[in-house]
């Protein structure tokens, strides 16, 4: 089946495998880390547990995936189809074969998705990994660089590292559309103008004069220093008015402390 002709993009190319996977828990997070990166579609050979109302009550809302995973007795059926197979391990092997980390894997793997082929992910059970045996059925291997005196990752951990990379890819060379983490324009008032600028520090300087900042030193060059400090920022009108505020209080503050001096001694009196 071509990518080309079916319409789909290239994060739909890849078939997540987890291999006799014992705890039903690592199974929903996989499930949810591939909810999470758009990837692939899941199949299961032979695990401990598959129960799909559990699943769903741990990893919300990924009923499209679990109902569309396949449940297999045999890694060999399970990966049959595929024309390039991947398998995870923190353990490298003496023989030759194609090793990637996750990071390496991400574009490689993207642009044989983007040229059609159909990829598996294969993940070993928690406790073993994949064997000599399974491993010799992967084309190549992706191993994350870890702590090489505590190597081994939890499933869920791995599989959702290895995603990360292969959507990140694919965002890269086919323009993904990705979760904006940039600041909404609505968020963000207009720059500060020079006027505007100017009338808070000078109200700035007030304020620090009130609370004794520059007693017994010149003002003008600690200003500067404010000045530095306030213009790296880049600083908007509702942030001005914000700083204009704390100025006009501390003013104010020390204003108000002096009259309830003045009262506490006439009362004395």
């Amino acid at each position: 089946m071509s990518g080309a002709n079916s319409g789909e993009g290239p994060l739909d190319r890849f078939r997540v495998v987890l291999h006799e996977p014992r705890d039903l828990v690592n199974v929903a997070l996989v499930i949810r880390a591939m909810k999470n990166m758009e990837v692939g579609r899941l199949r299961v050979v032979s695990p401990a547990a598959f129960d799909a109302y559990r699943i769903e009550g741990i990893a919300h809302d990924t009923k499209d995936v679990v109902e569309g995973a396949e449940l297999h007795d045999d890694l060999r059926e399970a990966i049959a189809d595929a024309e390039f197979v991947v398998g995870t391990s923190a353990r490298r092997r003496s023989s030759k074969q194609q090793w990637y980390t996750a990071a390496e894997a991400g574009p490689a793997l993207v642009r044989r998705a983007l040229e059609g082929q159909t990829i598996a992910l294969v993940f070993g059970p928690e406790h073993r990994g994949l064997s000599n045996t399974e491993l010799d059925l992967c084309q190549a291997v992706i191993s994350i660089p870890t702590n090489p005196r505590h190597s081994s990752l939890n499933l869920a951990h791995a599989a959702l590292i290895v995603f990360y990379e292969i959507r990140k890819s694919a965002a890269q060379l086919t323009g993904l559309s990705a979760r904006d983490l940039g600041q909404k324009e609505r968020a963000r008032a207009p720059a500060a103008s020079s006027e505007e600028l100017e009338r808070f520090f000078e109200l700035w300087q007030r304020a620090m004069e009130t609370i004794g900042l520059f007693a017994g030193a010149e003002a003008i060059p600690k200003m500067r220093s404010f000045r530095a400090i306030f213009q790296r920022t880049g600083l908007d009108r509702r942030e001005v008015g914000l700083l204009e505020a704390v100025a006009f209080e501390v003013i104010h503050w020390e204003r108000r402390a002096r009259e309830r001096l003045a009262e506490e001694a006439t009362d004395k009196t």
